[in-house]
């Protein structure tokens, strides 16, 4: 798996194999992807019965990616699974039972396992046999203030720093997002006086829970719309951009919210990013039917060359502007919504990465009406 951080990797987004994620990125043409390399949390769904380990996880992140280069994460351990997940991340032998895993499934990286009683000997044994096998070792802390002593350590252990990939991920929560600034400053400047040329990238999220998108401020039936700023993408700016640190974030998703609990009945959202924002349409009518097709021909309206991009997440928008009978779940519009973000995010960090300005945002709440 040498070179599989090659350059044209512009976008690092921190993904899960839960069902929406997973037809959003399935969806997205190989061209974007070749430009990516996601982080994809494996995730087994309980209500699937013959999946009693992570395998078939694994597997569908490969299809999704088309087996192009892509890494795997198990995250926190789950309250389903969580046998099959400590099997996995047994520490014993640097960790030898995930590296094997993943070794089994083509061109997947494996992110580098800490789990919570791990010694950092272990964690470094990890990193150093990675680093032979897949030549690239990524390292992944997660929250607002975190602890790097063990992935220092595990970088020590590594005959050439520049083959790792340290992942700064601030957690899901936009209240305290841009306050991290600060932090990841003072930790790309330590680092890299004492690793040049190792490779960082800062990623979070500031897509609100669901339930602050509902709303009550406005009559039930009134439509609502505005523009949420992306403050990832502050928070990358004010970290020095591209020629500094590498650009992730989550996908337009909540992690900790979605999947979640349907809208009530009649309620539909949809959500279009664009220069660092999203767009979002909100409506309440007595047909699912007639909510997604007022919400989407506003879509359509605001958005500036809407469908030239030929995404998927773009067609189904325009259907069910066009009045196609389309009742989707949530399910179906996180689907569309992470499509679109992908594509979107990739597509304006392309155009970074050549030297164009980067989309400026508001990085102000919400704007709504």
């Amino acid at each position: 798996m040498n070179g599989v951080l090659s350059d044209e990797v512009v976008y690092f987004p921190s993904l899960q194999t839960m069902p929406a994620e997973l037809r959003a990125l399935r969806e997205l043409d190989r061209v974007r992807k070749r430009r990516m390399l996601p982080l994809i949390t494996l995730s087994p769904l309980q209500r699937i019965p013959d999946v009693v380990d992570f395998r078939r996880a694994a597997q569908q992140a490969g299809e999704a990616m088309q087996e192009l280069p892509h890494c795997i994460d198990l995250g926190r351990v789950p309250l389903d699974h969580a046998l099959a997940w400590r099997r996995l991340a047994d520490p014993s032998q640097g960790f030898r039972t995930w590296r094997e895993f993943a070794q089994a499934h083509r061109n997947a990286v494996p992110v580098v396992l800490m789990p919570e009683g791990a010694s950092e000997r272990a964690v470094a044994l990890q990193a150093a046999a990675l680093e032979r096998e897949c030549g690239l070792v990524v390292l992944r802390l997660r929250g607002a203030a975190p602890s790097t002593m063990v992935v220092e350590r595990a970088l020590q252990a590594l005959e050439d720093p520049r083959r790792a990939l340290v992942v700064l991920d601030f957690g899901t929560e936009r209240e305290w997002l841009l306050g991290c600034a600060g932090i990841g400053r003072d930790l790309l400047l330590r680092w890299r006086a004492r690793w040049p040329g190792l490779r960082v990238v800062v990623m979070g999220n500031s897509f609100p829970a669901a339930a602050q998108w509902l709303g009550t401020s406005s009559p039930e039936d009134s439509p609502r719309s505005g523009r949420l700023a992306i403050l990832e993408r502050e928070l990358h700016r004010r970290l020095g951009g591209l020629t500094v640190v590498g650009y992730g974030d989550h996908g337009a998703v909540h992690a900790p919210s979605e999947p979640g609990p349907e809208l009530p009945s009649g309620h539909v959202r949809i959500d279009y990013p664009w220069q660092g924002e999203w767009h979002f349409e909100r409506r309440r009518r007595a047909s699912p039917d007639d909510a997604s097709r007022e919400a989407a021909e506003a879509v359509v309206a605001e958005a500036p060359c809407f469908g030239e991009r030929k995404l998927w997440g773009e067609h189904e928008i325009r259907e069910a502007a066009q009045g196609r009978v389309f009742t989707p779940t949530r399910e179906a519009w996180t689907a569309i919504r992470v499509n679109l973000h992908l594509a979107t995010q990739v597509d304006e960090m392309t155009v970074e990465a050549a030297g164009g300005r980067p989309a400026k945002s508001n990085s102000a709440a919400t704007s709504t009406s």
